[in-house]
């Protein structure tokens, strides 16, 4: 059995506090258009996407200090190898636009990458160091056989959490495409307190 025990410092929540939207709707869901359902995690699970690999400290969060907008998201957090998060969306027929919203508490080791349709698109981070919730959007083709594209999220976290809320995919034409779409990091590094978690065998 693993214990996991957590500690935050004040000023975690100072910083954290100003880009968190409590108690609302998720924003994804206000997103025209979006394709992905329980985009925000919403149902305080994870009904509508499927979870693979190593599931373990795998969770949604309702802390309002590790969610993005409304009043969940996703804690993915698994220990020694790589757990999976995906969903099917949309066909084969035009071009997408996918963004979500991601965190890093921070140690090593830990990985995070996102795949369309089996391909790695970014942000490919390894023992990358904390940051406060950023954005990562790109425009990428649809199938190029029938069926629905997939989008999935793998990840590792041996001492601590990344956090994921606010994914959308969009039809491209539904949408108005901004200068810097194809790849998108928004927000900058903020020096955060730790989410520390003690795993031991009893």
């Amino acid at each position: 059995m693993k214990l996991r025990a957590t500690m935050l410092s004040f000023a975690t929540f100072c910083i954290l506090v100003t880009s968190s939207a409590w108690g609302s709707a998720s924003m994804c869901d206000a997103v025209s258009g979006n394709l992905v359902v329980n985009c925000g995690f919403e149902t305080g699970d994870f009904s509508s996407w499927t979870l693979a690999g190593n599931t373990g400290f795998t969770f949604v969060e309702s802390d309002p200090l590790f969610v993005h907008s409304g009043d969940f998201g996703a804690a993915l957090g698994p220990i020694g190898s790589n757990g999976t998060l995906s969903q099917n969306v949309g066909d084969n027929s035009t071009i997408y636009h996918v963004s979500f919203w991601y965190m890093n508490l921070g140690g090593t080791p830990n990985d995070f990458t996102a795949l369309w349709n089996g391909v790695d698109i970014g942000p490919s981070l390894v023992d990358a160091n904390a940051f406060g919730y950023t954005q990562f959007a790109g425009v990428f083709p649809g199938n190029a056989g029938p069926g629905s594209n997939s989008l999935t999220f793998q990840f590792r976290h041996d001492p601590s959490f990344w956090f994921l809320d606010d994914v959308v995919v969009q039809v491209v034409q539904n949408i108005i495409p901004e200068p810097s779409s194809l790849i998108l990091l928004g927000s900058g590094v903020l020096g955060l307190g730790s989410l520390i978690r003690s795993k031991r065998s009893i």
